[in-house]
């Protein structure tokens, strides 16, 4: 199977990468079959900074070529890909996305558990510690599906467990004052002449 994919030249700290057609076994700076074009992500012109040739990648992805993400990428944005390779493009960006929030719901509970945990006071916050474990390990079910509305929920979920705990601690209570003692008036001191 041929894929497209970068190679990366240049030296460190100034990458370019070479857009080529290479056999799928082939390591990264393997034989290339054809080359497609470069990306030169530090020249000063964006407009020059991809250079494509639109024919013979429109050759290798109709005889079946795969092309890495980000190649995919650079491809959907240059308008190379046909209708229904840019749908399933933009579904997988959308997956991804949804992907994202999902894990950043999972790291706000762990962050939540994290906190009941610290909570001082008598109460015992075992349910309610109990309750946001529930609801990380139902965050971490949506991952994988990119359910971000079930993840938003058992986010909320934990944020009221963690609210729970920190009302069941009492306020503490305040001090009794101490009477105040009476403050002789100052004494004027004689002026020394």
């Amino acid at each position: 199977m041929v894929r497209l994919r970068m190679q990366r030249f240049g030296r460190r700290h100034r990458p370019f990468y070479r857009i080529n057609a290479i056999e799928k076994r082939t390591a990264r700076n393997g034989k290339v079959i054809e080359n497609l074009g470069h990306y030169d992500p530090m020249h000063p012109d964006e407009a020059a900074q991809v250079v494509l040739k639109p024919e013979p990648i429109r050759a290798w992805l109709d005889k079946g070529a795969q092309p890495s993400e980000t190649v995919r990428d650079l491809l959907a944005t240059h308008d190379i890909l046909n209708a229904t390779e840019k749908a399933a493009w933009e579904a997988d960006r959308l997956a991804m996305r949804e992907r994202t929030t999902c894990k950043q719901a999972v790291k706000a509970i762990e962050a939540i558990i994290a906190e009941i945990g610290k909570v001082e006071g008598d109460a015992d916050k075992a349910p309610m510690l109990n309750m946001a474990k529930k609801a990380l390990t139902a965050a971490k079910a949506t991952v994988s599906l990119g359910k971000t509305d079930e993840a938003a929920k058992a986010q909320a979920e934990a944020q009221k467990q963690l609210d729970a705990a920190k009302a069941a601690v009492p306020a503490p209570e305040p001090e009794p004052e101490a009477p105040a003692a009476e403050e002789a008036p100052a004494e004027d001191a004689p002026a020394a002449e």
